[in-house]
């Protein structure tokens, strides 16, 4: 597991999670030690401690004339998310009342990178709908967008959500139908190559997701009564 990787999705920048670490593995520690393992320069890493002190993950040793610096417990880690948690929970309801106010007219999402169009898949399959439709062409999809049959997988089987497609494909027992085609809440319907589809459609509750692969965009509607005419 990429330690550095984990702690900046936390919220930790790169350099902070670096001198962590650094404190982690040196023990009880001056800033020139850390500044030589880490390759930051004295001033910056300074900077870096007091930022690391206020967030509660590094303490300075008392009761020595030389200045050290000591990593506190990874524990303080999680303690830290479950409280920053705590406060967005608190914060939802206002939140989501600021939300409401918007829905009188839709809100619509383009995603033109591939990471956004992964999380494109990642946000309707995400979603608190009861079902998930769907048409597309297997062979359309190309290999860097097929983590989104892990994700679909995941919401049929995981989360119990609905599913029904409509599918093209050459290959009846791929890997992604073998996957869903026999759970409970599942349907599928296969089409001709004359019908195939160029782009992934999908309808989740209220968000209407359409993929385009040659342009390489996905585009996310928010919008009940499209959801629903479609």
């Amino acid at each position: 597991m990429e330690l550095n990787g984990v702690l900046e999705g936390l919220g930790l920048k790169p350099s902070e999670a670096t001198t962590y670490l650094a404190l982690l593995q040196l023990g009880p520690s001056p800033v020139l030690a850390i500044a030589r393992r880490t390759g930051l320069k004295r001033p910056t890493v300074y900077l870096i401690l007091d930022e690391l002190m206020k967030h509660g993950f590094v303490a300075r040793v008392p009761q020595e004339k030389k200045k050290l610096f000591l990593a506190l417990p990874p524990e303080r880690l999680k303690e830290d998310l479950e409280r920053r948690a705590e406060t967005l929970l608190q914060a939802l309801p206002q939140l989501a009342a600021l939300y409401k106010t918007q829905t009188a007219k839709p809100a619509i999402q383009l995603f033109e990178s591939t990471e956004g169009i992964i999380q494109a898949y990642r946000e309707i399959t995400g979603s608190s709908a009861k079902e998930i439709l769907s048409f597309f062409s297997i062979e359309s999809v190309p290999p860097e967008f097929q983590i989104a049959y892990k994700l679909f997988t995941d919401a049929f089987k995981k989360r119990g959500i609905k599913g029904r497609e409509i599918i093209y494909t050459a290959d009846r027992n791929h890997s992604y139908i073998k996957g869903v085609k026999n759970l409970p809440g599942y349907e599928v319907r296969f089409t001709t190559a004359a019908n195939k589809f160029f782009t992934d459609s999908i309808v989740a509750g209220n968000k209407i997701a359409l993929f385009s692969f040659q342009k390489r965009f996905a585009l996310v509607i928010e919008s009940e009564d499209i959801a629903k005419s479609l």
